[in-house]
C-alpha cells in the first residue's frame, strides 16, 4: 500500500513538472502568436513554406509524397533529397485548420517534443524517479542555448529554419532509451525500427548519430553476436520501412549540388567551437561540462551501463565533428554535403543529460519528490534571466509578414504577377531591404504562394540540379549576391546586366521582381525591358526579347562533349554567355548514339574552339507544358531540340531515343517523329524503394497480428 502511494506521489509530481515545462515554452511561443494564420516570415523558415503549401495542394491530391516541382530551380524533384516527415505532418494538418498555422506548429513541435521524449526515454532505461524528470528539465537550458543559431536542435535554430532536425534531434533521443531497452530485453525490434525510420525521414544527421552510439553495444563481447543481429534487424528494417525515399536519395545524389562549408582548421578552433567565449548572458556550458563529468565519476563508481552509453554518445557525437576536415581533404562529393558541424548540437544535449545524473546521490533522500520542482524553478529562473535575443525573434517569426513594413508592397506586386501570362519570374537578391522590410532576406522565396508564378531560386538549393548556374546569374541582376556555389573555385560575378539578360533568356525568364535602385535604373537604360507595375517598393519588369518558348530549336549544331568532369566544363561555358548558343551535351560515360553529333571532344577548356555550325531549318515547334507532361508537335525530325528544364533520370520520352544532359543543365532531344511526349516516371531505385517499403510495412503488419494473436482473451475468441 505504502509503494502504491508513493507512486501514485511520483505520478502526480511527473505530471505537474512536465505540463510546467510545456507552460513555461508557451509563455515564450505565445498561443495568440502560433494560432494567428500570418505567414512566417523569418531566415530559412519562410522558404520552407512552399514545400509545405506544394505538398498539401499539389502532391497529396494526386497520391505523391515525392514529385515534381517546376515551380522552383527551372524545375525540381521536390522532397527527393529533403526531409519529407515534418512536411508532410504539416500538410495533413493544413486540411484541418489553416495552412499557416500548421507550419507554425510543425516549426516548434521537434522544441516541445524533446522533454517529453527525454522524459521517456529514461524511463525506457528504468532511470529511477525524479531523473527521468530532471533530464527533462535539462534539456531547457540546451533548448535556450544562444551561443549558436544555424547547428540545429536549439530554438535559436529551429527559428533560423533547422525545425526537421529538431525534431529529429528528439524522435532520436527516444530511440536511444529504446535501443538500450529492447537490446537488453531483446524486445521492441518493430517499434524501435518505426522511431528510426521517423528520424531518419526527419533529418539525417540524428539518424547517423543514433547507429554511431548503438556501436556502444557491440564491446559487449559476450552478446557481440546477439546485439549485432538485434540492431541489424532494427536498421534494416527502419530503412525498408523508409526506403521508398532513402534508396532513391541514395541512388540519384550526383543530381545535387554539395552546400560547401569549411570546418574550424585546427583542434584548437574546433575546441573554441565547442566552447565558445561567453559574450553576454547566456547558459555557461562549462558549469555543465563540470557537471557532466561528476556525473560521469558518480557512474564509474556505481558502475552504471547507462553513464558509459551516454558518454559513448558524447564521444560519437564529438568525433563526427572532429574527423569533418579530413573527410573535406578527400575531396568527396558526399562530405561535401554533410556539414559535420550539425553533430555539435548533439555534443550539447547528453552534456545537459549526463549532467542529470549527479542527481542519483540523492535518490535515497526524504522528500525527494520536491527535488524536481526545485530544480525546474531554479532552471526556469536561470533561464528567464540569461536568455536576450530569443523571445524577440520568435514575436518577428511568427508576427508573420503580415507585421512587415512593406508586406502591403509585397502582396500588391504579387497580385500583380498573378493576373499577367505565364512566365518564370526572377526576384532580385536584395538582402538588407528584405530583411528589414520582409522579415527575411529569403522572404520572396515564397512568390509562387502569393502569385502562382514559378521562380528560378529555392529554399531547397542542394536539390536543384541548376543552383550553381541560377546562384551565379542572380548576381549579375541583383544589389546583393549570396555565392552559395562559387567562392571555392568559380569565384562569383559583379552586377552586370548585359551578361544576366543572356543568362535570363536562357532561363526562359520572362518577369523581375524588383526592389533595388540599382536594378530599376539599369532596366530604365535597357531596351530590352519594360516595366509593367510600380508598387513603391517593389517593381515588376518584363523581359521583352522572351519568346514564351521552353522548347526551342538551338542556333549552332550540340557539340558531344564526353567528359566525368562536364560540371566544370558546363560551368565554364555558363560563365562566358557570349556561347550559350552553342549547346553542350555531356556524355559522363553511358552508352549514347554519337552518330548523331557533328562534333564530338573528349574534354575542353578553350571555349574559343566550339565550332558554330549553324542549324538551317524552318521547322515550327508547338509545346504543350504539364507538371510531369511535356506535350511537343514538331517538324523539326531529327533536329536538336533544347528543353529549358531542369535535367533529371526521372523524365522519360516517347517520339525520340533519349533524353540528353545538355548545358548547364537543361534537357535535350532529337525527335523522331512529329508528336513527343516526355513524362516524369519511374526509375528502378523509386521502384526499389517502394516495394522495400511495403514489404516493411508488411511486416510491421504481420508481427503486429502474431503479438495480438498471442494475447490469451483474443486467442480465445478466435478459437471459439
Amino acid at each position: 500500500m505504502r509503494r502504491l502511494i508513493v507512486k501514485y506521489h511520483e505520478t502526480i509530481v511527473e505530471f505537474i513538472v512536465l505540463i510546467s515545462i510545456f507552460l513555461f515554452l508557451l509563455s515564450y511561443f505565445k498561443p495568440e502568436l502560433i494560432l494567428s494564420p500570418t505567414h512566417i516570415s523569418a531566415g530559412d523558415t519562410v522558404g520552407h513554406y512552399y514545400p509545405m503549401y506544394y505538398l498539401n495542394k499539389v502532391l497529396l491530391p494526386e497520391g505523391e509524397i515525392i514529385g515534381w516541382c517546376p515551380n522552383w530551380f527551372l524545375g525540381y524533384p521536390m522532397f527527393q533529397f529533403y526531409f519529407p516527415l515534418t512536411f508532410l505532418i504539416g500538410a495533413l494538418l493544413g486540411y484541418i485548420i489553416p495552412l499557416p498555422v500548421a507550419f507554425k506548429i510543425i516549426t516548434i513541435l521537434g522544441t516541445f517534443l524533446l522533454p517529453i521524449c527525454t522524459f521517456f526515454s529514461f524511463r525506457l532505461m528504468k532511470f529511477k524517479f525524479p531523473l527521468p524528470l530532471i533530464g527533462a528539465i535539462f534539456t531547457l537550458p540546451f533548448l535556450f542555448l544562444e551561443n549558436y543559431s544555424m547547428w540545429g536542435g536549439n530554438i535559436p535554430s529551429t527559428l533560423a529554419g533547422e525545425f526537421s532536425y529538431s525534431f529529429s534531434l528528439s524522435l532520436s533521443i527516444l530511440l536511444i532509451g529504446g535501443l538500450y531497452r529492447g537490446i537488453k530485453e531483446k524486445k521492441y525490434i518493430v517499434p524501435n525500427s518505426i522511431l528510426f525510420a521517423l528520424v531518419t525521414l526527419s533529418h539525417v544527421f540524428p539518424a547517423m548519430f543514433v547507429v554511431g552510439a548503438s556501436l556502444f553495444f557491440l564491446l559487449n563481447r559476450k552478446k557481440f553476436k546477439s546485439n549485432i543481429l538485434y540492431l541489424s534487424k532494427v536498421f534494416l528494417l527502419g530503412l525498408m520501412l523508409c526506403g521508398f525515399w532513402f534508396f532513391p536519395m541514395v541512388t540519384k545524389s550526383e543530381y545535387t549540388v554539395p552546400h560547401l562549408w569549411f570546418p574550424p582548421e585546427s583542434l584548437s578552433k574546433m575546441i573554441e567551437w565547442l566552447f565558445p567565449e561567453e559574450k553576454g548572458k547566456f547558459i555557461p556550458l562549462k558549469l555543465f561540462l563540470g557537471l557532466a563529468i561528476l556525473g560521469s565519476i558518480i557512474g564509474y563508481k556505481k558502475k552504471d551501463e547507462r553513464v558509459y552509453y551516454f558518454i559513448f554518445s558524447m564521444v560519437v557525437a564529438t568525433t563526427g565533428f572532429l574527423i569533418s576536415p579530413i573527410l573535406n581533404t578527400f575531396n568527396i562529393q558526399l562530405f561535401r554535403h554533410f556539414q559535420f558541424v550539425k553533430f555539435i548540437p548533439i555534443f550539447y544535449l547528453f552534456l545537459f543529460l549526463l549532467s542529470s545524473y549527479v542527481f542519483t546521490v540523492l535518490l535515497n533522500i526524504r522528500g525527494k519528490w520536491l527535488l524536481p520542482i526545485i530544480i525546474l524553478i531554479v532552471t526556469v529562473f536561470f533561464i528567464n534571466k540569461g536568455i536576450t535575443y530569443i523571445p524577440y525573434w520568435i514575436n518577428w517569426n511568427y508576427s508573420g509578414y503580415e507585421a512587415k513594413k512593406l508586406w502591403n508592397a509585397y502582396k500588391d506586386a504579387n497580385e500583380f504577377l498573378s493576373k499577367l501570362p505565364k512566365g518564370r519570374v526572377v526576384f532580385e537578391y536584395d538582402p538588407h531591404k528584405y530583411d528589414s522590410g520582409l522579415g527575411s532576406s529569403r522572404a520572396t522565396e515564397t512568390i509562387p504562394v502569393f502569385s502562382g508564378k514559378p521562380i528560378t531560386e529555392g529554399t531547397h538549393f542542394q536539390s536543384a540540379f541548376n543552383g550553381p548556374y541560377i546562384y551565379y546569374a542572380h548576381c549579375e541582376y541583383s544589389n546583393g549576391c549570396s555565392c552559395l556555389f562559387g567562392p571555392e573555385t568559380h569565384g562569383c560575378p559583379s552586377f552586370n546586366l548585359t551578361s544576366a539578360t543572356i543568362h535570363l533568356e536562357l532561363f526562359n525568364v520572362k518577369y523581375l521582381f524588383v526592389s533595388s535602385d540599382k536594378l530599376k535604373n539599369a532596366l530604365r537604360n535597357n531596351p530590352n525591358y519594360r516595366m509593367l507595375h510600380n508598387s513603391g517598393a517593389f517593381e515588376i519588369w518584363e523581359l521583352k526579347t522572351h519568346n514564351g518558348s521552353y522548347v526551342t530549336l538551338p542556333r549552332y549544331e550540340p557539340v558531344l562533349i564526353r567528359s566525368k568532369n562536364w560540371r566544370e566544363i558546363s560551368y565554364l561555358w555558363f560563365k562566358n554567355p557570349e556561347y550559350d548558343d552553342i549547346p553542350l551535351v555531356f556524355s559522363r560515360g553511358e552508352k549514347i548514339d554519337e552518330s548523331k553529333f557533328k562534333y564530338i571532344f573528349e574534354t575542353i577548356d578553350d571555349l574559343s574552339k566550339l565550332p558554330r555550325d549553324k542549324i538551317e531549318s524552318d521547322c515550327y515547334i508547338k509545346e504543350t507544358i504539364k507538371r510531369k507532361e511535356i506535350y511537343i508537335n514538331t517538324s523539326c525530325i531529327g533536329k536538336p531540340l533544347l528543353i529549358k528544364i531542369s535535367y533529371f533520370p526521372n523524365w522519360k520520352v516517347e517520339g525520340a531515343d533519349k533524353i540528353y544532359l545538355v548545358s548547364p543543365g537543361f534537357m535535350l532531344i532529337f525527335p523522331e517523329k512529329e508528336n513527343v511526349k516526355l513524362y516524369y516516371g519511374w526509375t528502378f531505385s523509386d521502384i526499389f524503394g517502394l516495394l522495400a517499403t511495403i514489404i516493411g510495412i508488411l511486416i510491421v503488419l504481420y508481427n503486429t497480428l502474431i503479438k495480438i494473436n498471442s494475447v490469451k482473451p483474443f486467442k480465445k475468441v478466435v478459437h471459439k
